[in-house]
């Protein structure tokens, strides 16, 4: 073998060592990234509109209606305990979503749950807002999900596609309004949905008068 190929074969082999010890380390980089636990902070605070999803529908139905005899407007806030009542109650998968919990951070709603991975449970999160869409019937409170996280990983749009649909489904909040009477006969009068610190501001407005998307602060 000549030198010039003698020295060929040692890059080769040298590239080749360095290839797989940047994907060795890449692969450990973004497992340690997935598997670490996200910074959360304190559990869902209240206070508590009830325990279930009915319960909760029944309380902020009369609490709306009771504001409406009074004023024109009215909000009710659904706590951080609330939401993550809704979105247990509303998990379209509860054997591979676990312990679901819904916080609110930086003027988004946090929600967490806990996947399997092969032998690991590493937490997914994620960062959602609301927004109110027009619908058939009227306005429809929406979710948007910016951002999914598995532990520190952010996971890109083509991968959390699916988690998306699967959480704007749980969150949208518009089911809530289909559950009880006194919320079904608000349901075409909702002028704002805002996140607020602690949960969810839902506004709504008497028939005939104009609606203040402000009015959610």
């Amino acid at each position: 073998m000549t030198r010039s190929a003698e020295r060929g074969l040692v890059r080769g082999c040298c590239a080749g060592l360095i290839l797989l010890l940047v994907l060795v380390g890449g692969t450990a980089f973004i497992a340690d990234r997935a598997l670490a636990a996200p910074a959360l902070g304190s559990p869902p605070a209240g206070p508590s509109h009830g325990s279930t999803e009915l319960a909760i529908a029944l309380t902020a139905g009369e609490q709306m209606a009771a504001q409406l005899l009074a004023s024109r407007h009215g909000v009710v806030t659904l706590s951080e305990q609330d939401l993550t009542v809704l979105a247990v109650a509303n998990n379209p998968q509860p054997d591979a979503y676990r312990d679901v919990q819904v916080r609110v951070r930086d003027e988004l709603l946090v929600v967490s749950a806990s996947i399997s991975a092969g032998p690991f449970t590493p937490t997914a999160v994620a960062h959602i807002s609301v927004s109110l869409l027009p619908g058939s019937s009227g306005q429809v409170i929406a979710a948007h999900v910016p951002e999914v996280d598995v532990g520190l990983l952010g996971l890109p749009g083509f991968v959390a596609g699916g988690l998306v649909k699967q959480i704007n489904t749980a969150l949208s909040l518009d089911g809530l309004f289909a559950v009880a009477p006194q919320l079904k006969a608000l349901r075409a009068d909702i002028e704002c949905v805002t996140v607020v610190p602690g949960g969810v501001a839902v506004g709504i407005h008497d028939p005939g008068v104009a609606a203040v998307p402000s009015a959610c602060g």
